[in-house]
């Protein structure tokens, strides 16, 4: 029979009750980011984008038989077009990929967008984000989050970033094992431009 501490139940209760925030996380470039759970609806394979010859960023796929948005997510954070390397050039990179038959395998993030105004009513749309590393889902403790400071929000070339995780000890147990900080997307930011 256990004995009751009134100090070890006091630290187990502090423990259980952070709250933590489930998010989707993915490698864009050098950086880890993620988008809170709640805002990505689906995650899948991304097929034939088109209609940006401007390369803007905005661009249209064909998803369960209708048109949707697909918004360069690397075009909104950092300004400029992601660059889709060929699976010879990728396996170069610290990024990982997955192949098959030789072709890269990109994702898209299917998120729900904000409600726009037709001549019909209000009207919810889907809006993908494609990503070139498969995503994964993470639980960090809201405590390990903390804003950007503001001259680097300032002054560097990252968008849409609403607050970064620390890098922390992936396990208590592993020394001198990190995860990498995570840039905390605003979902809205990106969406909307």
């Amino acid at each position: 029979m256990a004995i009751y501490s009134p100090l070890r139940s006091r630290r187990l209760a502090a423990q259980q009750t952070e709250a933590t925030k489930r998010l989707i996380t993915f490698k864009l470039g050098e950086g880890d980011f993620a988008l809170p759970l709640d805002r990505v609806q689906k995650v899948t394979t991304l097929d034939r984008v088109y209609g940006d010859p401007d390369r803007t960023g905005v661009s249209l796929t064909t998803y369960q038989g209708r048109e949707m948005v697909v918004i360069d997510v690397g075009y909104r954070i950092f300004g400029k077009a992601q660059q889709v390397l060929l699976p010879s050039q990728k396996a170069r990179t610290s990024t990982p990929t997955t192949q098959l038959d030789g072709d890269l395998i990109r994702y898209l993030l299917i998120l729900q967008s904000e409600p726009i105004e037709t001549a019909t009513g209000l009207v919810n749309g889907l809006v993908g984000l494609p990503i070139d590393s498969p995503p994964s889902i993470q639980s960090i403790k809201l405590s390990a989050f903390q804003p950007l400071p503001e001259i680097y929000r300032k002054h560097s070339n990252i968008h849409c970033v609403s607050a970064m995780s620390v890098a922390v000890p992936a396990d208590p147990a592993a020394q001198g094992l990190e995860r990498p900080s995570i840039f905390l997307l605003d979902a809205t930011s990106i969406v909307s431009g």
